[in-house]
């Protein structure tokens, strides 16, 4: 579930209104959204029939949502900025395509360094393939010798 962002919560929904409002609360510091998203909208509704509503004009902060990883509401990378302040740029994975043989093969390296890559099985070390000639029982019991 992604982070509302207030260009897709609906002005005129109430469970939407507000939700991107409620996202990233002043308190601690590069913490997720402490509260589902479901619970926003119940929040949302509840502001909007208690009168609140959004003037745009009068609105001096915008939130920028996380310029790393995904935007889900438990992400708290997110900030609030003073509106107009341009956003962090958006990092994301190099495009594999476009990278030369000798880049692919640098980024596989710090795949298997990091530990990332641990769980897959390299080819180069497994024994050569060889065909077995019996039944299960057979070679399983020739296993087990």
């Amino acid at each position: 579930m992604s982070i509302p962002l207030h260009e897709d919560c609906d002005p005129n929904d109430p469970h939407e209104a507000f939700t991107w409002a409620l996202v990233g609360l002043p308190g601690p510091s590069n913490s997720p959204l402490l509260v589902h998203p479901a619970v926003l909208r119940q929040w949302s509704k509840h502001l909007w029939d208690l009168g609140f509503r959004h003037y745009p004009e009068e609105q001096t902060k915008e939130f920028h949502p996380p310029a790393r990883g995904v935007t889900h509401w438990l992400n708290g990378s997110g900030q609030w900025a003073e509106k107009g302040t341009p956003a962090p740029p958006q990092v994301s994975a190099p495009d594999m395509s476009e990278l030369t043989d000798e880049e692919r093969q640098h980024v596989v390296q710090q795949l298997r360094e990091s530990g990332d890559l641990a769980h897959l099985v390299d080819r180069r070390d497994l024994v050569a393939n060889h065909a077995v000639i019996g039944t299960a029982d057979e070679i399983t019991a020739g296993d087990a010798q």
